[in-house]
């Protein structure tokens, strides 16, 4: 994918981040209602099952893709799990697997950072920690990264 995701310059200051293990977002989360609507757009997406995450700390909840679907295994983290939110106190950040043209989009738009891990050279590029949407707007933005990382999990490699 090689489409530009428009992104807008995200408001303000970074949030704080941990750089360490659990890689968290540390302030700036959203109101307990905009993360509820970000878990409701998550959750209604074609194919994605609602998960206990196999690699996130206890309380984040994984997009899996189903088995049923065909899938690029290059944009999972582990098994079928693309994705992850963070539960409280990291209330709405999540990690996201993305491809190469999005994932530098986020971060230049200051929408999120590489994880911890691929700064360690753990993990491939494209892990990218999305910030906690703080309003309706903000939401709008991290609904549009979520559906490119759901893109490049559901479009087969030719």
């Amino acid at each position: 994918m090689k489409e530009k995701l428009d992104l807008p310059a995200r408001r303000g200051e970074k949030p704080r981040t941990t750089n360490q293990l659990p890689h968290s977002q540390l302030d700036q989360h959203g109101p307990d209602h905009i993360i509820d609507k970000l878990h409701d757009f998550c959750f209604s997406l074609d194919g994605v099952e609602n998960q206990h995450s196999a690699i996130s700390v206890p309380g984040s909840r994984a997009l899996v893709m189903h088995e049923s679907h065909e899938c690029n295994h290059d944009a999972f983290m582990i098994g079928r799990e693309f994705a992850h939110i963070h539960p409280h106190p990291d209330s709405g950040s999540m990690h996201v697997i993305l491809d190469e043209y999005g994932a530098i989009e986020a971060k230049e738009k200051d929408w999120g950072e590489e994880h911890y891990l691929v700064s360690q050279g753990q993990f491939r590029h494209g892990l990218i920690m999305v910030f906690s949407p703080r309003d309706e707007s903000e939401l709008e933005t991290v609904k549009k990264l979520i559906l490119r990382s759901y893109k490049f999990a559901t479009e087969v490699p030719t």
